[in-house]
């Protein structure tokens, strides 16, 4: 299976970016999720105390995972994504970096004990996510939206989504939001933990509420105001570190 698709962004060069935040906050009124967005770049915290957030490139696919609190970072690029398509070549590689200063008559009886542990512990693929427009609306905070449910075997999960031009996105901000949402929603499948929100085949939504596997965030604050670059790049100090496969 072909965990990366071909992602082309083909108004990137041409539309006027404009900077958004998009603001959740939980039922304590807690922060759940932040998402920044500016020219071609993302930035997404999840954790209220922000000890780390995660920053997308549209442009050539990246993720770059940050730690605040280690001042580390790994980065995950095109190539890194879609070598985890082949779990086999994964295995393979892990294994070779264990054994690497074994005795050769050794490497051959560890790497089948080791490959055996390896495959117990890998996830299994699941199925594509289903999400269906269920025809009803709500409204949060002002914001107007449509209810969506999603199923993924006996899990179901609720959204309410509204187009993106409703609160002020333009479209190429919105081209970085669903490339990102399409890569994180494949990677999610191949790994058997799908906490995705991927609307894109229900129309150019964006989520005002969300309620899956135990996280729950609604739509509070909107905002277009300019963002600093400082917040898309990494900051000095910080060692870069290897993937934690």
């Amino acid at each position: 299976m072909k965990i990366l698709p071909m992602i082309l962004l083909p108004l990137m060069a041409t539309a006027t970016f404009a900077d958004t935040s998009l603001t959740f906050t939980n039922k304590k009124d807690n922060v759940s999720m932040k998402m920044q967005v500016a020219g071609h770049k993302m930035r997404a915290t999840s954790v209220g105390d922000n000890s780390s957030y995660m920053i997308y490139d549209a442009a050539n696919t990246t993720f770059t995972m940050v730690d605040t609190k280690g001042k580390s970072y790994f980065v995950m690029d095109k190539e890194a994504i879609a070598s985890l398509s082949d779990i086999g070549a994964m295995m393979d590689r892990m294994l070779e970096k264990q054994l690497a200063d074994m005795p050769a008559e050794q490497r051959q009886m560890m790497r089948g004990m080791l490959e055996g542990a390896l495959k117990s512990q890998m996830p299994k693929e699941m199925p594509k996510a289903e999400y269906k427009l269920t025809g009803k609306t709500k409204s949060y905070n002002g914001f107007d939206c449509q209810v969506v449910k999603k199923k993924l075997k006996r899990k179901k999960s609720e959204f309410c989504v509204t187009d993106y031009s409703t609160i002020g996105m333009s479209k190429g901000e919105y081209n970085v939001i669903e490339s990102f949402q399409g890569v994180i929603s494949n990677m999610a499948q191949q790994f058997g933990a799908d906490k995705s929100m991927d609307f894109s085949e229900l129309g150019d939504f964006v989520p005002v509420n969300y309620n899956q596997a135990g996280e729950q965030g609604t739509l509070s604050e909107v905002s277009h105001e300019s963002l600093d670059s400082s917040l898309f790049v990494m900051p000095s100090g910080y060692e870069r570190q290897e993937m934690p496969f």
